[in-house]
């Protein structure tokens, strides 16, 4: 059948700035700005005969038309891989039960069905029918319709995310082969994980994918080899405007010496500039994703330990920064299967899964913290006393909301703790498992709640009494000397405290520093004290020995309880229920004691 309808390819190509144009009408797309391809290949640069081979790639730039054909064709003139491209699939092939070739070609999706890559012929040449054959009749018999009565088709054909290449022209056999809009922007910025190593084609990497989940079109800007270069972002912001983007910086610090000093400084400039340049997108920045050591031990001099924490300082000042869990997007119990080289480029089944869960995640915290905050207090006001704790952290600004949903309200707890309520257990169960849940994780809920959230983190659930002071403040007993403990006192917390090992590193100074313990005194001595937790919670009631049964306890408690009511804040705790001279105290004082069924500690 004669493929008599023709278009150029430049005409419809998707993920480019720019192209390139050659003999005989051939073009190559470009997808880095002249001033950036600059930067990539200067001194300042760690890599840059590695960074130019590796930005003349095509990865995420599609070629995109509908039309009514049954079969088309792309002219597509594909370079051999680089020499860097090279090494990484070396490894793939050694890696047992990895992906097969091809390991990159033109990625053809039809109305949204991908087909496996294919490699253009020899006469460069990339030909496909458009029709599903699940759809045939029987299997086997093709349906060959007049032209012009074929079932219009949506084709999308991702050129090589691992090799350059030049296009021509695309053909077809329907009576129209029409582009399609352009949709807004997604900008990834990253290392060869955004580039597509190694996804076996460029529609089924974890950048294509949350393109396609957001609705948007995608510019891949990853870079095999790179790092956060200050400088690389140059022309870049006079040619798009992006309705996302994405950073994934960090992994490859780990391959070489590097100076913690250095990458905090480039780091901090690298996500200024790109503040700067779109101050109002919203910007997800990942930490590191998990890697297995054994094919490529870390460098000894390598600053790979300091990095996480580098690129989160880095984030935090910019408010429209979304900081993202790396270590969450795949499963660390199976690396083996989700990394397709044995070290850290995630094979087809892990483009899939980091796909999957950074669309969560994205989905989740698109709003601004202040408008989760506001989402999350209206859903734990509505479900009542059995989201207290959760509702009185969000009305006292404690924490990031990570989660505000209808049936569920996930708050990240400075000192490293999570708070969670829910109506609904499977959401938190595959938020938990994609926000990365942090620490000690309280649970506002049923029993079967807790159980998900074990499922999802891991470790085991304890009940506790939520102990509440409903009522005015207590009066306070003006013969007791009680005092704001300054961080002076930390070591003598530290000390009398029963359990130090609560106390996140520099949680305890904080909460000092915030006021959040008072101290009773006998002739200027310090003889006990009340502290509050990170969640908001009272806590930490402790009496030294020599002051104890002269009424030290009930006047420290009575004193939080007065200090916190008279902040317009809900006096909580959490008990244990065996701790009985605890909860006799609290009872004998007033406080409303719940049974405990409906607050957890997983750890």
């Amino acid at each position: 059948m004669s493929l008599a309808t023709v278009a150029r390819a430049a005409d419809l190509l998707h993920g480019a700035l720019d192209t390139v144009a050659e003999k005989d009408g051939w073009v190559r797309p470009q997808r880095f700005a002249p001033a950036q391809l600059r930067a990539l290949g200067s001194v300042r640069a760690w890599h840059p005969g590695l960074y130019r081979a590796m930005a003349s790639c095509t990865a995420g730039v599609a070629v995109e038309f509908s039309t009514d054909a049954t079969r088309a064709r792309i002219e597509v003139r594909m370079d051999e891989f680089p020499r860097g491209t090279g090494a990484v699939l070396a490894d793939v092939a050694a890696c047992e039960g990895g992906p097969t070739p091809p390991y990159d070609g033109v990625s053809v999706e039809i109305d949204g069905r991908l087909l496996p890559p294919m490699v253009p012929d020899e006469r460069g040449v990339v030909e496909f029918s458009l029709d599903d054959p699940l759809s045939a009749p029987e299997p086997g018999l093709v349906r060959l319709p007049l032209p012009g009565m074929g079932e219009p088709h949506r084709v999308r054909a991702w050129l090589p995310c691992l090799t350059s290449c030049a296009v021509r022209e695309v053909s077809a056999d329907g009576t129209y082969l029409e582009p399609v809009a352009p949709r807004g922007t997604l900008l990834v910025l990253g290392d060869s994980v955004a580039q597509g190593f190694v996804s076996c084609g460029g529609g089924g990497s974890w950048t294509a994918l949350l393109a396609a989940h957001l609705g948007l079109d995608l510019l891949n800007q990853g870079v095999g080899g790179q790092v956060f270069q200050p400088g690389s972002l140059a022309g870049l912001s006079e040619l798009v405007r992006p309705d996302a983007i994405v950073v994934e910086f960090g992994e490859n610090y780990r391959y070489e010496p590097c100076q913690a000093s250095r990458v905090e400084r480039e780091a901090l400039v690298y996500l200024y500039e790109v503040a700067e340049a779109w101050p109002d997108v919203p910007t997800w920045v990942l930490t590191p994703l998990p890697h297995l050591e054994e094919r490529y031990p870390t460098n000894p001099r390598s600053c790979a330990d300091a990095v996480e924490g580098i690129i989160c300082a880095a984030a935090a000042r910019h408010p429209q920064m979304r900081l993202v869990n790396g270590s969450a997007l795949l499963d660390a119990d199976d690396l083996g299967a989700l990394l397709a080289d044995g070290s850290d480029h995630p094979s087809p089944a892990g483009q899939r899964m980091l796909a999957e869960r950074l669309s969560f995640v994205v989905d989740a915290t698109w709003a601004t913290p202040e408008q989760r905050r506001t989402i999350a207090l209206a859903v734990c006001e509505r479900a009542g006393s059995g989201a207290l704790p959760v509702a009185e952290a969000l009305r006292r600004g404690i924490g990031e909301v990570l989660l505000a949903d209808k049936g569920a309200v996930i708050v990240a707890v400075p000192g490293g703790s999570t708070l969670v309520w829910a109506s609904r257990r499977g959401v938190v169960g595959r938020a938990l498992t994609c926000l990365g849940a942090r620490g000690v994780v309280t649970v506002c809920g049923e029993r079967r709640l807790a159980r998900e959230v074990v499922r999802a983190v891991g470790g085991t659930a304890r009940p506790c009494h939520l102990v509440t002071w409903e009522g005015d403040a207590p009066a306070a007993d003006a013969a007791r000397d009680v005092r704001v403990l300054t961080s002076a006192y930390a070591g003598a917390i530290r000390e009398h405290y029963a359990h130090p090992e609560y106390l996140a590193p520099g949680e305890l100074e904080a909460l000092l520093d915030a006021g959040a313990f008072l101290g009773g005194f006998e002739e200027g001595r310090l003889v006990g004290f009340v502290g509050e937790h990170a969640d908001g919670s009272m806590g930490m009631l402790e009496v030294f020995e020599p002051a104890r049964r002269r009424g030290w306890g009930t006047t420290l408690a009575a004193a939080k309880v007065a200090a916190t009511v008279e902040a317009g804040n809900v006096a909580w705790a959490a008990v244990w229920p065996d701790n009985d001279a605890s909860l006799a105290l609290e009872r004998s004082m007033g406080f409303s004691v719940s049974d405990a069924d409906g607050l957890w500690y997983v750890s």
